[in-house]
C-alpha cells in the first residue's frame, strides 16, 4: 500500500537522483529505500524511473506524478501545522542558502526574528553564490535560498519571490593610496575615470548589474582587482587601495564609517533585488512564507504554483 512515507521517499529520490543519497536525506537504507520504489511501481503498475549513467532519473509518467505528490505533501503539512498545539509555530530543521552578504543585510533580520518567534526551529544556513543554489535547492540539498535576482530564462522548475532591494553605492576611501586625496574629501562619480577600480566578479549576477551601473555613468574605469565577495572589497576600500561600486547593505552604518564615503547611485534605478528561491513544492513552505511575511510579501498559492506547471 502507498503511504504519505512512499510519497516521501519517491520525492527523495527524484531530488537525489539515487537510492543511497535520498537514504542518506531521509535516514533509510538503500535497500529500504528500494524496496519502497518498487513496492510503489508494482501498486502504479508503471515504472517510475529510468537511469542515466549512475543516476535515477524520472520518466515522463514519473515527472507528471512528482508534481501532484508534491502538492499533496505540501498540502498534508499545511493541515497539520494548522492543528499543531503549538499554535503553529515552526519547527523541524530548514536547510536555507544565502549571499554572505545578504546576512549583513536585511535578511539577517528577518532570519532573527523568525528564530525568536520559533525557538523549537533549527535553521542551518549555507553560504554561498546565487549561481551555486539552484542545483542545490532541485537534488534537495537547500530547501530555498536567499539569492539575487536570477535571469529570466535561468531556471524552470524553480520559483523566486522578490523580498526587497539594494540601491548600488560608489565606495571612496577617507584618506586613499592614490593621489587624489581632494576627491576624498569631496567625492564625485568623477573618480571612477582616475581612480583604481575593484570590480565584484563580472561573471556573477551581481557583477553584471555592476557592469550596467558603469555603462549607465559613461566611465571607464581602470580595473585593479576583482573579486567574488562584498565584504572583501568593502575593506579594501577601507583600507585605500581603490574604489568600487556595490549594493548598499542594510546593516552597515555607512554615515558613520570613519574609513568610508559613499555616494549613492540610485538615480541610475539599478538596483540589486533579493529574493528566496525555492522548488514550487517543498516541505519546508512554511518557512519560506514566513520569510516572506516579514517582508510583506506573498508567495504564489498552491493554485498558482500548480498553474506553473
Amino acid at each position: 500500500m502507498i503511504t504519505l512515507r512512499t510519497f516521501n521517499v519517491f520525492v527523495a529520490v527524484a531530488e537525489c537522483g539515487s537510492y543511497t543519497g535520498a537514504g542518506r536525506k531521509i535516514g533509510l537504507t538503500s535497500a529500504a529505500v528500494g524496496q519502497q520504489i518498487k513496492m510503489m511501481e508494482n501498486t502504479l503498475e508503471a515504472p517510475l524511473f529510468h537511469k542515466n549513467g549512475h543516476q535515477l532519473v524520472l520518466n515522463h509518467y514519473g515527472e507528471a506524478l512528482l508534481k501532484d505528490v508534491q502538492e499533496l505533501l505540501v498540502k498534508y503539512e499545511e493541515i497539520i501545522k494548522s492543528g499543531d498545539g503549538r499554535h503553529g509555530q515552526l519547527t523541524g530543521t530548514v536547510h536555507i542558502g544565502a549571499l554572505i552578504s545578504s546576512l549583513m543585510g536585511s535578511f539577517s533580520d528577518a532570519l532573527w526574528s523568525i528564530r525568536k518567534n520559533n525557538p523549537e526551529l533549527d535553521v542551518k544556513v549555507f553560504a554561498g553564490q546565487s549561481g551555486d543554489f539552484a542545483h542545490k535547492i532541485t537534488s534537495g540539498q537547500l530547501d530555498a535560498a536567499i539569492a539575487t535576482e536570477p535571469p529570466e530564462y535561468a531556471y524552470k522548475e524553480l520559483i523566486w519571490t522578490p523580498l526587497y532591494a539594494e540601491p548600488m553605492i560608489l565606495i571612496i576611501p577617507r584618506k586613499p593610496f592614490f593621489t587624489l586625496a581632494d576627491q576624498a574629501s569631496n567625492p564625485s562619480i568623477d573618480i571612477l575615470n582616475h581612480a583604481p577600480f575593484i570590480h565584484f566578479d563580472q561573471m556573477t549576477w551581481t557583477g553584471i548589474l555592476i557592469r550596467q551601473t558603469l555603462k549607465k555613468l559613461a566611465v571607464s574605469v581602470d580595473i585593479q582587482m576583482e573579486m567574488n565577495s562584498i565584504e572583501a572589497i568593502i575593506e579594501l576600500v577601507r583600507q585605500g587601495y581603490g574604489v568600487s561600486i556595490v549594493p548598499k547593505l542594510a546593516n552597515l552604518n555607512w554615515e558613520q564609517d570613519e574609513k568610508l564615503l559613499f555616494v549613492d547611485l540610485s538615480p541610475t534605478r539599478i538596483y540589486r533585488r533579493i529574493g528566496i528561491l525555492e522548488r514550487k513544492f517543498h516541505h519546508r513552505s512554511n518557512f519560506t512564507n514566513a520569510i516572506r511575511d516579514h517582508f510583506g510579501q506573498s508567495g504564489p498559492t498552491l493554485k498558482e504554483r500548480a498553474a506553473l506547471r
